[in-house]
């Protein structure tokens, strides 16, 4: 937001606390303070019985993260007029308006929230008959309306650029895919069509066949393709199939008798044909995107993690499914441009970018994020497979010699951060909580692993 309309919502705020009274003033943030807990309790109970927010609060979420953050709002915005802190009111209701934009909640929930702590300020005035309430009353409608009001406009800028975003990056991802992933997904399709034809047609018996939703193709089009070409009808179509894949693949599990798996791989193979044949008909539709790719390492750059992550967030908690994150930062980084010149750099950061991709899953996400900086986001992996992962790439970058233009062989190393989601819907704090990760890796030598232990939350 420019900062003139800050300047000017800072001045509106003053106005409005001007046409009341010291004593209205201490009326009421002595009436927040002593029912506080009532007030935050209407808020919160309120969201609990409203079917839309299920998606964003439970009570264990409520419980441990966002009570005392709903006190001290309230406690800070009718103290504003006593403590003259306009500009930082504005600047702290922009704040709670982008964290709202990120985890996606929609503004009239607040506002049904807000009108909850309204409508039982208003019950405690009433049953007080000693004090008069009457500006009082007032002043908490215009007040709560005019914080409201900044939260909303802030959320509604926040969420036309990352509508913006988004749609772009669904065409770049379209693009990207195309070049990177075409051929090694078909191959992958056929993989593990071959494994489950293997391990029928070997007569070992009972068997066990990893569904085709979680295969490397399948995790591929579940969390890149359908999002890259979302709207396109062969995007239900095959994400139809694939499920019913994994319904077939359940039941030849189950199955002893030849000439009844016989006839389920034939309609698992024709099932997989008509999914390559719609597959190439998204390509064919695909066209040029402006990059999102770091043009050193061809890892995605910053411009679509928030997107990216935001949409895996939303995948995990709706399907409780993991999630989890590397954070990757190069040791030292400085000396090696300094002792071997910045093509050797250049030459690192392609490596790890190569490291990454090497030990990564089609499904699975790499980035760029800085000079030496970088992230992967892991799908559909819990905390083991991070960790397991993390300590691969560590060691493999730890094992390397790497060869300069003129013949130098160096080495060089990497701290990793690894956390796993932790069923909070803003996205930041997982951002926050890889790179805290991160930076704990570094203060303890270097060259290490750091994996941040988190409790689920409901």
């Amino acid at each position: 937001m420019p900062q003139n309309v800050s300047i000017q919502l800072s001045e509106t705020w003053k106005s409005i606390c001007e046409k009341y009274s010291a004593l209205d003033h201490h009326l009421t943030l002595e009436l927040i303070t002593k029912n506080l807990d009532a007030f935050v309790a209407a808020f919160y109970k309120q969201m609990l019985v409203e079917p839309e927010s299920a998606e964003y609060f439970s009570d264990n979420i409520i419980q441990k993260r966002l009570i005392d953050t709903l006190k001290a709002w309230l406690l800070e915005t009718f103290n504003v007029a006593l403590n003259g802190q306009y500009e930082n009111a504005v600047i702290r209701q922009q704040k709670v308006g982008n964290v709202h934009a990120r985890v996606g909640i929609p503004s009239w929930l607040i506002m049904r929230g807000v009108r909850e702590i309204e409508r039982t300020m208003f019950e405690y005035i009433a049953s007080d008959s000693s004090t008069n309430y009457m500006n009082v009353v007032s002043y908490v409608v215009q007040l709560l309306g005019f914080s409201t009001e900044i939260m909303c406009r802030t959320y509604e800028d926040k969420t036309a650029k990352n509508h913006e975003v988004k749609h772009s990056y669904r065409l770049f991802s379209a693009m990207q895919d195309v070049a990177v992933h075409k051929d090694r997904q078909r191959g992958s399709l056929l993989d593990w069509e071959n494994d489950l034809m293997f391990k029928i047609f070997s007569g070992q018996g009972k068997f066990y066949q990893q569904l085709f939703s979680k295969s490397e193709f399948g995790l591929w089009f579940i969390h890149k393709a359908s999002y890259a070409f979302a709207g396109s009808e062969q995007v239900d179509l095959i994400t139809s199939r694939i499920y019913k894949i994994d319904a077939l693949t359940e039941e030849c599990m189950k199955l002893e008798g030849r000439e009844e798996l016989m006839l389920m791989v034939q309609k698992i193979r024709s099932i997989n044909r008509e999914i390559q044949h719609l597959v190439d008909q998204l390509f064919q539709v695909t066209e040029y995107i402006e990059s999102g790719n770091d043009v050193l390492t061809q890892l995605l750059n910053r411009r679509y993690l928030n997107t990216i992550v935001g949409r895996e967030i939303s995948y995990a908690r709706k399907h409780r499914s993991s999630l989890s994150l590397l954070a990757l930062d190069a040791d030292y980084f400085k000396t090696v441009n300094d002792r071997y010149g910045h093509a050797a750099g250049d030459l690192a950061l392609k490596f790890i970018a190569e490291t990454l991709q090497k030990f990564s899953k089609g499904s699975d996400y790499a980035f760029r994020t800085g000079g030496e900086e970088f992230l992967l986001l892991l799908v559909d992996s819990d905390l083991n497979r991070a960790k397991t992962l993390a300590e691969s790439i560590r060691m493999c970058i730890e094992d390397a010699t790497l060869q300069t233009s003129v013949g130098e062989d160096f080495n060089f190393t990497v701290s990793i951060g690894c956390t796993q989601y932790d069923g909070h819907p803003d996205y930041q704090r997982f951002l926050d909580a890889t790179d805290l990760a991160l930076y704990s890796a570094k203060n303890r030598g270097r060259n290490c692993v750091y994996v941040t232990e988190v409790q689920k939350m409901a």
